[in-house]
């Protein structure tokens, strides 16, 4: 058995009840894979799937009550709006009846990754663009009213490529966002922080990294007003492994804490939350069980970031962890995507843990096609909602749809019913756009020249599930042929490409998207 790799600052008892914590996780695991529908064989529940979206494909990202007792999600489509892709933006009531939709956005690609309710009863949403700002992707925020009527947009960012991830409003009515900039700072990519005012307008930003890092903020939320947790990844450029990037930053910008948490293989951070304890709740995913094929992931750890336990939940397939948050019982909702149960290929994953993160029960939901697992919603009626999308055949009005599962209580049971309720939106359709263009994707490589180890980064756009590369020498030769790319997380996939036998001189790659189609070229020089 693979052993776990010991972090920074975990404390000794932790090391002296090791062997106790794999011996119940084997017994976990087994139970898991037959699958305890016997231990909840007599509670029923129903579980309600609400879709929601056109013609082409669209994507709920993020998922959060609101204080009317409905819900907020913000995601993706381009079955709407004016460009390409553009924020797509769904309000529901309790129940998941619709109430109206909205999308924002130019002429080029938006994708919305986070909301955050303000004070104003109003909504701000974030991802980024490329129909606006200072060049490449922006970071892009969007102030609505209460209706999703449109206010104001701000864009953030250098001549170079800049993400928005997550966003939170402080106490002072200004925002705080976390993403990805490669405009500014040290390493090949580095965490971007930005404050602002409730104008939108900056009053701080930070680019955190390294020299020889690939840093990244997926996820960020706030502690006690003035501290930001923010987790996402981080990555030694000359190494394939990725480890879990925790800060600790204060209001006026300064870091309080740094730290990663990983070992020789592969561990992601996706999404962070506040513990009852103010500790934070850390979700993702690892390889550390079954190298190169992912498991969901949780780390917990105390108010500054210490490690107190990290659980991985080992399947047969691949499982993505996506979001986790802490119930008023002191146990914990996972969401995620896996492969290894259900009809089709990937499916939304949840589960009920313990208050040490040990499995209890969880099911997952879809059809024969491929659903997605990306955020989870607690209402105070008790009610837990769980958001990503389908492509699933009978669940859809298009290619994928914005697709949640609501359960009336928040103990997810093996034992339910299904309740399905479409809507197809009546936004107009964007024209000119034939259904199933494939989408043209971004790329990136660096370092390039390549001297030992270069990562290659596609900014992919929504709806496609899988990559692959072709790198043919100046002759057209294909040396290396349908090598995948991992998902990382908000549409980006990485490979990495080592010198090795390489000749010095130039290549060329093409990106394949899982159809079989070429979405992008470029060319890489190794020395």
């Amino acid at each position: 058995m693979h052993l776990l790799v010991l972090f920074s600052g975990i404390s000794a008892i932790f090391v002296l009840h090791l062997h106790w914590y794999l011996m119940k996780k084997i017994f976990i695991i087994i139970v898991a894979f037959l699958g305890c529908s016997n231990l909840y064989g007599q509670y029923k529940d129903t579980a309600f799937i609400y879709t929601y979206g056109g013609i082409q494909n669209d994507v709920c990202n993020q998922i959060k009550p609101t204080n009317d007792g409905g819900y907020i999600m913000i995601g993706t489509s381009n079955s709407f709006g004016c460009g390409n892709t553009d924020f797509y933006a769904i309000k529901v009531d309790s129940v998941g009846r619709h109430e109206w939709s909205k999308t924002y956005g130019g002429l080029e690609n938006e994708e919305g990754f986070s909301v955050t309710q303000t004070f104003d009863k109003g909504y701000a949403f974030v991802g980024f663009t490329d129909s606006y700002g200072a060049g490449g992707y922006d970071v892009y925020l969007v102030k609505t009213d209460s209706q999703g009527n449109f206010q104001w947009q701000r864009t953030y960012g250098g001549s170079d490529w800049d993400f928005g991830y997550s966003i939170q409003q402080l106490p002072d009515s200004g925002f705080v966002i976390c993403g990805l900039t490669y405009s500014y700072g040290l390493g090949n990519g580095n965490v971007y922080v930005i404050r602002t005012n409730k104008n939108g307008d900056t009053l701080w930003t930070r680019a955190i990294g390294d020299s020889g890092y690939y840093s990244v903020g997926n996820s960020i939320c706030v502690q006690e007003d003035s501290l930001y947790g923010i987790v996402g990844n981080k990555t030694l450029l000359n190494s394939e492994d990725t480890s879990v990037y925790f800060i600790l930053m204060n209001d006026k910008g300064g870091v309080e804490k740094h730290i990663t948490y990983g070992g020789v293989h592969n561990y992601f951070g996706n999404s962070i939350s506040e513990a009852i304890d103010h500790g934070f709740i850390i979700y993702g995913s690892t390889d550390s069980i079954k190298p190169g094929k992912l498991d969901e992931m949780m780390i917990r750890t105390d108010s500054t970031g210490n490690i107190m336990w990290l659980q991985d939940y080992a399947s047969p397939g691949i499982g993505i962890g996506r979001d986790a948050v802490q119930t008023s019982d002191n146990t914990y909702i996972s969401v995620g995507t896996n492969n290894s149960y259900g009809l089709g290929g990937y499916k939304m994953h949840m589960q009920h843990l313990d208050k040490y993160g040990y499995w209890i029960a969880g099911p997952s939901f879809g059809g024969t096609g491929n659903e997605e697992g990306n955020s989870i919603a607690l209402a105070k009626n008790g009610n837990v909602l769980f958001a990503g999308a389908t492509s699933s055949l009978g669940y859809t009005t298009g290619l994928n749809d914005v697709y949640i599962v609501r359960l009336k209580n928040d103990s997810i049971v093996q034992n339910y019913t299904l309740s399905l309720y479409q809507y197809k939106d009546t936004t107009p359709c964007t024209l000119g756009v034939p259904l199933q263009e494939p989408m043209i994707v971004a790329v990136k490589v660096f370092p390039n020249p390549v001297t030992s180890l270069s990562t290659i980064l596609v900014q992919a756009g929504i709806g496609q599930e899988y990559y692959s590369y072709n790198l043919y020498d100046m002759s057209g030769k294909c040396i290396l042929q349908k090598m995948p790319l991992q998902s990382v997380a908000h549409g980006q996939y990485i490979a990495h490409i080592g010198k090795g036998s390489l000749a010095t001189g130039v290549y060329f790659f093409v990106i394949i998207n899982q159809i079989g189609l070429s979405v992008a070229t470029g060319k890489i020089i190794i020395e």
